[in-house]
């Protein structure tokens, strides 16, 4: 289902004002002013680094040679900007002390009169899909046609090191990290990408959407599918085309809603996984000399969800977005499955060194590889895919 266009027009005004007044208030001047608040040192310089889809970055330099990043949450391309720097705080340090999955180190957050804001190390390297993508394709990026498979297979083994890393923690309920003085702990809701767009371009209310966290997968399934249905019963433009386009669009919230009581049998109490919404080539810096890792970022909206999300094929192996994707199904299939496979022959090889890095390894059933693959063949792929993007769910 579309989104409301003129929400969308409304919020791109929001955001286009903000930019425009951060840009009359010197923001070099302010993010090195922040930057200097949480990281001793004379700064010496700061430029845009960074014009994101929910963020603006600059860099700062310091006269001892340091480099920082201060990031703002964009008004406008976000509801919760507190909430969501608040988690992705929250996220990278759990990340810094817990697993091998290399993060900038945040030296602090806050808030100014320009919104939310992060400061943390610069890391550098490039994004992995400025690598991948199709040089003759403008926009987003497409995955490049004409790449060998000893590079497409190279860069899909660094990230199927991350994605098995990523893997690894385990929680008890599902929602968002928070840090306390003894350790980390889910305490607070899942705020997801799909609530993001949802609040923004198809204006749902806060009561849309939960409030806390959430103790098993199916109660987490009923949720998305409840906002499912929210939106086509709130959404003011362009949601339906006819009656009987709306008579469908409802039945077809009404059978999910029946479905999402059984999408998790096996997991449905639990342990969840630590998932991102955003994790993609596009958030993957790597040094182009070697293909190595430097660091990911963008974390803004990960949360212990069901184990279902991270047990599904990836949907970043085209690069493109799923909205993006192509409606003829076949076609899809014909593009996504050889980049599939490249990619699970990748994850096996990570999996199967795990012994010599000191990891217990699953029987092969229960292997991360092994349940991506019977993803596409359950049906499961499809289903958690319309379960988390509301752009996708009549077309799947």
């Amino acid at each position: 289902m579309q989104f409301d266009h003129v929400a969308e027009e409304q919020q791109e005004k929001n955001f286009t004002l903000w930019m425009q007044t951060l840009q009359r208030e010197s923001p070099e001047y302010l993010a090195m002013h922040l930057a200097a608040t949480h990281r001793p040192g004379k700064p010496t310089a700061a430029c845009l680094w960074k014009n994101g889809s929910f963020n603006i970055c600059y860099r700062v330099k310091y006269e001892d040679g340091f480099n920082a990043i201060v990031r703002f949450a964009s008004l406008g391309r976000t509801i919760y900007r507190r909430e969501k720097v608040e988690n992705e705080v929250a996220t990278m340090k759990y990340l810094a002390r817990y697993t091998s999955v290399p993060v900038p180190y945040v030296l602090g957050s806050g808030t100014c009169w320009a919104g939310p804001y992060i400061v943390m190390s610069f890391i550098e390297g490039e994004p992995l899909a400025e690598l991948l993508k199709n040089p003759q394709e403008g926009g987003r990026p497409v995955l490049n046609p004409r790449l060998s498979d000893r590079v497409l297979r190279r860069a899909y083994r660094e990230m199927a090191k991350l994605v098995l890393e990523l893997s690894k923690p385990e929680f008890r309920y599902i929602g968002a990290l928070r840090q306390s003085e003894e350790d980390f702990s889910v305490t607070r809701r899942p705020l997801t990408y799909n609530m993001n767009e949802l609040a923004t371009s198809a204006n749902l209310p806060p009561q849309a959407f939960p409030t806390s966290v959430l103790e098993s997968a199916t109660d987490f399934f009923i949720s998305l599918a409840n906002q499912h249905m929210t939106q086509l019963q709130l959404q003011r433009n362009d949601s339906i085309t006819d009656q009987d386009d709306c008579a469908k669009k409802y039945v077809a919230r009404c059978l999910f809603r029946k479905i999402a009581q059984d999408i998790s049998t096996e997991h449905r109490n639990g342990p969840f996984r630590l998932y991102c919404d955003d994790f993609r080539p596009s958030n993957v810096l790597i040094d182009l000399q070697n293909l190595s890792v430097t660091g990911v970022v963008d974390w803004e909206f990960t949360y212990a969800a069901p184990a279902e999300f991270t047990y599904i094929a990836p949907w970043w192996l085209l690069l493109q977005s799923p909205e993006d994707w192509e409606s003829d199904l076949d076609e899809f299939l014909k593009r996504f499955m050889p980049r599939l496979r490249l990619f699970l022959e990748a994850l096996r090889e990570c999996e199967d060194e795990r012994p010599k890095e000191g990891d217990d390894v699953p029987a092969v059933p229960q292997r991360l590889s092994s349940r991506m693959e019977r993803s596409l063949e359950t049906g499961l792929f499809w289903v958690c895919l319309a379960a988390k993007y509301s752009s996708m769910f009549d077309e799947i």
